[in-house]
């Protein structure tokens, strides 16, 4: 705001009569008129008309939580100003106070909550004067009462209890209400919206049949060895939710810088190693150019709405919690999604010692996160010396039964304790498929004479489901993907099957199958196939 237009405004404020106390009812409504959603968190933080001093202010509250009750989506000042003037309320001093609105710039949305726990404060001391007050009237008989004490004890008591239950933080929503909501918000079916219930995770669509979708309020948890893919499978999810639904995204990463995660976005979206780009190895290389402004070209269908940062020991849940807020309140929505890499690495307002206790409450702070923003938190999670060990690569002497039947990390794995799968709704773990792997590197080896450029180096990769809260039962749970290494590239493959894990299993015939459905959908240029990738 310039100069002028904050000295203009505290010319209105003035006029107005605006104490430092109405500064604050001022600065509360500046910022939750024409931002609906914003509006809705604030009323159910106990924001309430009956907080305001100011007269007007008490007014405004009042039509705001009307049209709100009312259904109507936009709450801005124009709309405001019409039901002010429709009701013949639209008095000067109103009309100042819609001017001094229209000047005071919108608070930080994490701010709103604190501006009106100090409104509910000091609403709470008001009452409790007042009934001081009337105690002692009451007490020397100067109110003019005559009913018993009891009687009054019993009106104090209420008053007392009223006070009680405003510390109730949210707004209590009845089941009609609810209900209400959720035939308004339904939308029309279409073949995947009758199991899809959260975010489209498309094209990796098993995935997003298996979860209902990435969805709200809900806490995912991916884990698995290092040099597994998860922070790339991480970030393929957020593009996905990000193109998919134009909603803000945060990523959090205190592994990787905002420069290396850029290039692994570009990377998997123009073919090209992001390795070259970070150590300028392309050149002049005409064709990784072209690639490159593809990439880029995709990139800004979704680019504007996935914020990353590089984590700090200043990033804890409770910051966490603020950016979302504000980005929320940047977009005008009540929508995020939230990606953490990684789980260990998030760091606690109170240092806590032991390992397991620290793991604990981290996880347990996102969980309550998930559930407060009711938007998706996905974590990913390092696992212990003896979950890498049960993933590392096999001895040559293994036979095909035997690699087949090999255990795999699970949850219990995580670093510092595995009782972080009793937080998460759901439960992924990223192990490499050693067999496939090498069958499959065979046939790229055999054929790279028919394939364009240099033989690809792609690990075949299981997402298992471990923990799966109200989604829909699947044959399998556990999902087959091609990850191209060095370009960061995760294709979906297909379901695991049952009969992969028998000895009679013709797994070299599978690995044909898979390199020939690589090649169909351009993931695998051979000189006899045009498609683009």
């Amino acid at each position: 705001m310039s100069d002028a237009a904050t000295a203009n405004t505290a010319h209105q404020q003035a006029k107005t009569g605006a104490s430092d106390e109405n500064r604050l009812e001022i600065a509360i409504l500046a910022s939750v008129v024409g931002d609906r959603p914003l509006l809705l968190r604030a009323m159910d933080e106990g924001f309430d008309a009956s907080l305001l001093r100011s007269a007007p202010a008490r007014l405004i509250a009042a039509i705001l939580t009307d049209l709100l009750n009312e259904g109507l989506q936009a709450t801005d000042l124009l709309v405001l100003r019409g039901k002010l003037e429709e009701r013949g309320q639209l008095s000067p001093q109103v009309l100042q106070y819609l001017d001094v609105l229209a000047r005071t710039a919108p608070q930080p949305a994490d701010r709103i909550a604190p501006y009106i726990d100090f409104l509910r404060e000091r609403a709470g001391r008001q009452l409790l004067g007042t009934l001081a007050n009337d105690m002692e009237a009451f007490s020397e008989g100067r109110d003019g009462r005559r009913g018993s004490v009891f009687d009054f004890s019993e009106h104090c008591i209420q008053r007392l209890m009223k006070l009680q239950q405003s510390r109730t933080r949210r707004r209590l929503v009845p089941l009609t209400e609810s209900v209400r909501e959720v035939v308004t918000e339904r939308k029309p079916e279409t073949p995947r919206s009758k199991v899809l219930l959260g975010y489209s995770l498309a094209p990796f669509v098993r995935l997003e049949h298996s979860l209902a979708g990435l969805r709200r309020g809900f806490y995912y948890g991916l884990a698995g060895a290092p040099r597994r893919g998860k922070t790339n499978f991480a970030l393929h999810l957020a593009s996905q939710v990000a193109a998919n639904h134009g909603i803000p995204v945060l990523f959090y990463s205190w592994e990787q810088t905002r420069r290396v995660l850029s290039a692994r976005f570009l990377g998997r979206e123009s073919g090209v190693n992001p390795t070259q780009m970070l150590t300028g190895e392309l050149g002049d290389d005409v064709l990784a150019s072209n690639r490159l402004a593809k990439g880029l070209a995709e990139i800004q269908k979704y680019g504007r709405s996935i914020f990353m940062l590089e984590g700090s020991r200043q990033d804890t849940v409770e910051r966490i919690r603020a950016m979302a807020y504000n980005l929320m309140h940047d977009f005008r929505t009540n929508e995020v999604a939230i990606f953490l890499d990684y789980l260990q690495k998030v760091p606690l307002q109170t240092p806590v010692a032991d390992p397991r206790a620290r793991v604990d409450d981290i996880s347990t702070g996102l969980a309550d996160l998930s559930l407060e923003l009711n938007c998706p938190v996905v974590v990913i999670s390092a696992i212990d010396k003896e979950g890498c060990r049960l993933d590392d690569e096999p001895g040559g002497d293994l036979e095909l039964d035997e690699l087949l039947d090999r255990p795999r990390p699970t949850m219990h794995h995580c670093t510092g304790g595995g009782d972080i799968e009793y937080d998460l709704d759901v439960a992924l773990i990223l192990s490499k498929d050693w067999a496939g792997t090498q069958q499959l590197a065979e046939i790229l080896q055999s054929r790279s004479r028919e394939l364009q450029g240099s033989c690809p180096k792609v690990d075949l990769l299981n997402l298992h489901i471990d923990k799966n809260r109200d989604a829909p039962q699947e044959v399998s749970q556990a999902i087959q993907y091609a990850f191209f290494v060095h370009e960061n590239r995760f294709v979906e493959i297909d379901f695991k099957r049952d009969e992969e894990r028998q000895a009679s299993y013709r797994g070299f015939a599978r690995a044909q199958e898979i390199f020939d459905f690589l090649v169909s959908r351009g993931q695998l240029q051979t000189a006899s196939s045009a498609a683009p990738r």
